[in-house]
Parts: C-alpha cells; structure tokens; sequence
C-alpha cells in the first residue's frame, strides 16, 4: 500500500499523523522518513514517541543549567508519565493525544508552574490568571556566542523555509 493509500484511505488511521510524522522526520533525520515513509505499524510509532520523550529529558537535564530538585522531580515525572501512556496505547489517536498532553504538560511546566484551575467554575484567559511565577520563575539569556550562532541559524532556517515554499508551490 502506497503511502497515498494510506493517507487517503478513511479507515485507516495514518492520514491523521501527517503532522506528527513530519515533526519526527525532522527530529530524527532522513533515516526516520525512510522509516516512517509507509508506516501503519503503531509499534513503531511508538517507539519514536518514546525516543523522543526520552531525548527530551535529556535535552532538558543538558540546557537547564540553573533548577530547583522538586522542578526537576516534576518533569521527570511528566516524562515517566507519557512513557507509561505511550505503552497503553493501541491506536493512533490515543499516541498522539498521550505525547500531546505530555508536552503540553511540560511546557507549562517549563514556564514556571502547572495551572489546576479544574476546580475552578471557569478559566479565563485573563493575563492575570496565567502569571504563572509563584512558584518559580524562568530566565532566557544569550552569550555573545550564542547570539552569533543564531544570526546563522536564522538564516539557514530561512533559507529552508523559503526551499518548502518552492517546493509546495512547484507541486501545485
């Protein structure tokens, strides 16, 4: 079956993760394209979700230089938590809501804190309800070094990005 099988096949499940299989591709490389290029197997899917919480951890032990244990605690725990829901999960639907709810978990998480406003009668969108600083606060700083590789990075991005829209437009 054909990969445009796949994604236009209404009883199978891969059309939906077209976004999540790109996202994995440039993560991981040309080799994850290959990979994933055919792939209806959810094992496999799986197992880059895993890999890629995993790598996330790691990302984050690596570049968050300045943390208290209990945020440590807390995001490995995010982490863990996704790992297990990834295990339970026997369709494409429940993967991606599992890594969904992970990540979104760990970018508030990352932010400074964790909103519960569950028990809450209604959640606005109101600045005030999202200053999310009581418990810990986050700073973004940039050496001059790093200043300079983004100048490059953005650059090469651009590049990239205007090379995608050739090509969408080309196709078309």
């Amino acid at each position: 079956m054909t990969l445009f099988n796949i994604l236009t096949n209404t009883s199978s499940e891969i059309w939906r993760v077209c976004g999540q299989k790109a996202l994995l591709e440039e993560i991981w490389g040309k080799e994850t394209y290959l990979h994933l290029k055919h792939c209806s197997d959810l094992r496999i899917w799986k197992e880059y979700a895993s890999k890629t919480l995993d790598v996330s951890l790691i990302a984050i032990e690596e570049n968050v230089k300045i943390k208290d244990d209990d945020w440590q605690k807390e995001i490995k725990e995010i982490i863990n938590n996704g790992l297990d829901g990834i295990k339970g999960c026997t369709s494409f639907d429940c993967l991606f809501s599992c890594i969904s709810s992970t990540y979104i978990r760990l970018s508030f998480c990352q932010i400074g804190f964790f909103p519960i406003t569950r028990l809450n009668r209604r959640s606005t969108k109101r600045r005030s309800e999202w200053k999310l600083d009581m418990i810990r606060s986050v700073q973004y700083v940039q050496s001059n070094d790093q200043k300079q590789y983004q100048e490059k990075y953005n650059k090469v991005r651009g590049e990239r990005s205007l090379n995608c829209v050739t090509l969408k437009t080309s196709v078309l």
